[in-house]
């Protein structure tokens, strides 16, 4: 195998991977190595069943069941007990969803953050492609938590965050209702890789709510200023994604967007997640 680098913030590409054919415990342990490190790591030109997939994930640990909102606030979803999940834009006859998360952008943010066990890592492998847009944007938490100004970790140690997710919207959720109708908890907004030992700062503009002992103006603020620093362009690889892509990101150190494409366009990839611990 051969490691390359995407960016100088954030991942990298292996090369001379099959990953349609068994992989043994040596090469695996050096992948997992080489994406905890790297934060996401690449693969392209593969040719892959679900069963391939699944089987692939499992080197990073243990497949995660889906998770549902506490109130369901949408009339349909497709195959919600499936653990490999569609994501995309695609009608069946009816004209109902075939997958979930289908259309337009997405904020940065870091996948289910507002449970108490967060899931690991997430995979995405790429089926059918638009032709122009549609891209993933993942930006280094590590290099975040770097390169917080010593006056805002100051104010940021110790604290807790409130993460949390409005399955009804495309921006941040807000308090004006019932939290036991939306997906949240709190975290530590800093946290240690286990693999790494690296401290990263687990904040997104997305789906950080509040900070333990700030006003929601303060606290706003606070996520706003990390947002600011995690966001910024030379922390960012922007993967244009080609079918037979497949990427698995580490959902502790890094956060991830989507672009926009045109509506007519279809773009469907295959997603399954890992289960991770509760944070300390």
């Amino acid at each position: 195998m051969e490691f390359i680098k995407l960016s100088e913030a954030i991942g990298v590409e292996v090369r001379g991977l099959n990953i349609s054919e068994p992989i043994d415990a040596v090469s695996g342990s050096v992948l997992r190595r080489e994406w905890a490190k790297n934060s996401i790591l690449l693969v392209r030109g593969q040719e892959l069943t679900e069963d391939e997939q699944f089987a692939y994930a499992r080197i990073y640990g243990k497949v995660a069941a889906r998770v549902s909102p506490p109130v369901e606030k949408r009339s349909y979803r497709a195959d919600p007990d499936n653990p490999m999940q569609l994501v995309t834009n695609k009608l069946d006859k009816r004209g109902k969803p075939v997958g979930s998360l289908g259309d337009g952008e997405m904020w940065f943010h870091t996948d289910k953050c507002y449970v108490e066990k967060p899931h690991r890592a997430s995979f995405l492998y790429a089926v059918e492609i638009p032709l122009s847009g549609g891209h993933t944007k993942f930006a280094s938490l590590y290099n975040g938590y770097d390169r917080l100004p010593f006056s805002l970790r100051q104010k940021l140690e110790g604290r807790k965050v409130l993460q949390m997710y409005d399955y009804t919207k495309t921006e941040p959720g807000d308090l004006d209702q019932p939290l036991e109708n939306l997906l949240h908890h709190w975290q530590p907004v800093f946290v240690t890789n286990p693999d790494t030992l690296r401290k990263a700062v687990y904040i997104s503009r997305l789906m950080s709510i509040r900070i333990e002992g700030y006003s929601d103006d303060e606290s706003r603020a606070l996520i706003d200023a990390v947002a600011d620093i995690v966001e910024a362009p030379q922390n960012i690889y922007e993967h244009v994604w080609k079918p037979g892509d497949i990427i698995v990101w580490d959902n502790l150190s890094c956060l991830h967007a989507r672009t926009d494409w045109p509506r007519e366009q279809a773009r469907t990839l295959r997603r399954v997640t890992i289960e991770g611990e509760a944070l300390a």
